[in-house]
Parts: C-alpha cells; structure tokens; sequence
C-alpha cells in the first residue's frame, strides 16, 4: 500500500512555492527550521499534531484555521465566523447600543417607547436612566 501525502503536505508544498522558495530546504533554512522537518512537512501521511498545525501556521503567516482545513481536521464550511453581532455587542458600550436601537427604530410608530434594563439601571428611550433595584 502507497502512503497518499496528505492534503496538509500539498498545503506545505504550495505555501513553499508560492513564497518564491526553489526548494523545502531553501524554506527551512529562511524560516530557521531544520531542513529535515520541512521535508517531513511536504511528506507527511497523516494528520499532523497540534503544536506543529501552530508552528507551521506561524511560520507561513497562516491562520491556523486554514492550516486546519488543509490538515484536514476542519472543513471550509466550519471555518465560519463568530456572528459578527455576538462580537461587535461585547466592544460597543450600552449607550452605543441603546444609540443604534433608537436608530434602527426611528420610524417604528409599532407604539410607546419600550425601556431597556441594562445592569440593573432602566433606560427609557425618551429620557434620562433611572436606577432601579427590582429583579423583576
């Protein structure tokens, strides 16, 4: 039985070529590893272990979620961001978001402004926060 290189190995070799080296060993050499591990990398029948998925994404200036895929642990269609309103939510204060509720709202006659409890403070879209301490 022939041992097939892997998907990661074809990975190494096109980042190898695409980077302008004639060779893994001239790669190695310029990126500081031993030559021998470079050719193991473009050889390479199996699954790679994690620490050299990290290494070798760091070598390439990869994300190492590219380097998964092409290992094979992940597919593209995995390889999907974080919903880019659970992240922005967590940067923006509570008045930039209340500020974009009331943009989104503006036209909204659906009726009468609805407060937003924030950290236990009441906020009223048509006035000034009101500290609250009920739980409800």
């Amino acid at each position: 039985m022939t041992s097939m290189a892997s998907g990661f190995a074809a990975w190494v070799r096109d980042q190898i070529a695409a980077r302008g080296y004639e060779s893994p060993e001239e790669a190695a050499r310029t990126l500081g590893v031993y030559p021998s591990q470079m050719r193991q990398w473009t050889t390479i029948a199996r699954s790679p272990t994690p620490q050299v998925l990290r290494r070798v994404a760091a070598l390439f200036d990869a994300t190492v979620q590219e380097v998964l895929i092409a290992a094979g642990f992940m597919t593209e269609d995995e390889n999907v961001p974080l919903s880019p309103t659970r992240v922005s939510l967590q940067q923006l204060s509570n008045k930039q978001i209340l500020d974009e509720i009331r943009r989104r709202t503006a036209g909204d006659v659906g009726g009468p402004p609805i407060p937003v409890r924030v950290d236990g403070v009441l906020y009223s879209p048509d006035g000034p926060p009101t500290a609250s301490v009920s739980n409800t």
